[in-house]
Parts: structure tokens; C-alpha cells; sequence
């Protein structure tokens, strides 16, 4: 089969990303007078074939987006005296374009899906990163996601989740500098010109059930990022033991979780 598709939409709320380092700080807020409407046009299209057991698609799309908003260079959400409109560039536009493959198996001795994504994702705004476009803070350009689950005579199956994805795009600091009699600055290099660290994680899970004449008992143990790696979730610039220069400090949140769940199905 082939498809192909074509939309126009308006959105009345916006996300609003902090594009530095620190706390990821994500807001919705809502179209005004002042900040409008953003609007979006895509074009898609793909082709799906069924070979025996396998599912198989491939589809590529093509975004462009206004009315746009980000925060300007240096602003920052904690000040609560400045009206947040004040605080946003606005009229920016964007564009988001790529390509994904959807692998699907249906029968046979184990059963599972595996998709990719390649994409690009971009901002541009007269009054940010002189007027060049910038990667937008969640542009990803590789996305894997790996399901499979094997089931014996339908009272026992066991599973495996795989996923990674490049990191967010971040500004960091390129270097430091100090004013005669003043405090030391910090530059910056272009916005969202650098990288987190790729995410990606592994979860396991087995399973045992028994039919009842009410219904179904069954039980699930699991273990949630199973190679405990720690995925960046923000990065800090902090100052270093001895106090003679910065450091860049990642933190973390979920190492390997271990689960046991009970459900009744009736």
C-alpha cells in the first residue's frame, strides 16, 4: 500500500524550553495579544508491505512551523517580577522533516517490533543566534525503540525493551572571564550548538499467569534500566574542588529499578 497525507493545524498553548543548562524548566503557556497562535503544515508519505509473518513500513514527513516562541538569551523563569511575555522572542519558525521505519513480527517464536527514526528538527528567529538556525531542544536525530516478548502455552512469557535516542541539544559555556574589580562572566557559544549524552536503557520483565474460573491471576517481576546506565537529565557548571575553575557536573535519575507486580483480570 501507499499513503499520503496532508494537514494544516493551529495551536493555542506553547511549549516553552530553557535552551541552557540547569534544571530542565518546560512551560506551557497560552496564546495572547501579544504572542499568537502557532500554526503548522506537514506533508507525509509512506508505503507498508506484509511479507508472511513481517509488518514493514517506511514514511517520510515534512513540518513547517510559526509563530513560534523561546526564550530570549539570558532570561530565566525564576524572575517572577517580569511579565513572561517580555521574557520570549516570538514569530519564529521551524521546520521538522525525516524518515521512519516500523519492522513489525507477528507470529513464530518470538513476537516484537523494532522502529527507527532519523529526523532533524530546527528553529529560526531574527533576534536569537543572529538570526542562524538552531536545533530545537528536543531535535533528535537517531530513535530506536526494540520490543520483544516470547510466550509459552499462554501461562508464561518473558520481555525485552530497548531503547536509545541522541541527546537533547543544549548552550554551553565555551569559556569564562574575568572584569577588572567585577565578578567573573561566562560566554556562550551558538544556542543548542552542543549535546547531552545519547539516552538509552534496557528493561526486562517475565511473567506467569492462571486461568481461574472468575477471570485471570498473574504475576510480572521486572527490572527497569537493566545495565544501570544513567542517563544525563541536566548538566551544571559548579566549581571544582580547589576553586580555580569550572566544571561541567551531570545528573542523573533512575539507575536500575527492580519491580514485582500482582493483577486480577475479571
Amino acid at each position: 500500500s501507499i499513503k499520503a497525507s496532508y494537514s494544516e493545524m493551529t495551536q493555542y498553548i506553547h511549549l516553552l524550553t530553557n535552551a541552557g543548562i540547569g534544571l530542565p524548566t518546560d512551560l506551557w503557556v497560552p496564546s495572547t495579544t501579544k504572542i499568537q497562535p502557532q500554526t503548522s503544515r506537514q506533508f507525509a508519505i509512506g508505503i507498508a508491505k506484509t511479507y508472511s509473518q513481517y509488518d514493514i513500513s517506511l514514511e517520510g514527513y515534512y513540518k513547517e512551523m510559526s509563530n513560534l516562541i523561546e526564550y530570549k538569551d539570558g532570561a530565566s523563569y525564576l524572575d517572577a517580577s517580569e511579565d513572561w511575555q517580555e521574557k520570549v522572542a516570538i514569530a519564529g519558525n521551524g521546520q521538522s522533516y525525516g524518515l521512519e521505519l516500523f519492522l513489525e513480527k507477528k507470529t513464530g517464536f518470538f513476537t516484537g517490533w523494532l522502529g527507527y527514526t532519523l529526523s532533524k528538527s530546527t528553529r529560526q528567529f531574527d533576534e536569537l543566534n543572529f538570526g542562524k538556525k538552531f536545533a530545537y531542544k528536543y531535535d533528535r536525530r537517531h530513535d530506536i525503540s526494540l520490543a520483544l516478548t516470547r510466550e509459552w502455552e499462554k501461562k508464561r512469557s518473558v520481555s525485552l525493551v530497548w531503547v536509545f535516542g541522541t541527546g537533547n541539544a543544549i548552550t554551553l559555556p565555551r569559556a569564562t572571564f574575568e572584569v577588572f574589580n567585577a565578578n567573573s562572566g561566562i560566554f556562550y557559544g551558538d544556542r543548542n550548538s552542543s549535546r547531552l549524552g545519547s539516552y538509552h536503557r534496557l528493561d526486562l520483565s517475565y511473567s506467569w499467569w492462571k486461568e481461574k474460573k472468575w477471570g485471570q491471576s498473574k504475576w510480572t517481576v521486572g527490572v527497569y534500566n537493566a545495565y544501570n546506565h544513567l542517563n544525563p537529565f541536566f548538566v551544571s557548571l559548579e566549581l571544582n574542588a580547589d576553586r580555580t575553575k569550572y566544571q561541567l557536573v551531570q545528573y542523573s535519575l533512575f539507575p536500575i529499578i527492580p519491580s514485582v507486580s500482582y493483577s486480577i483480570k475479571f
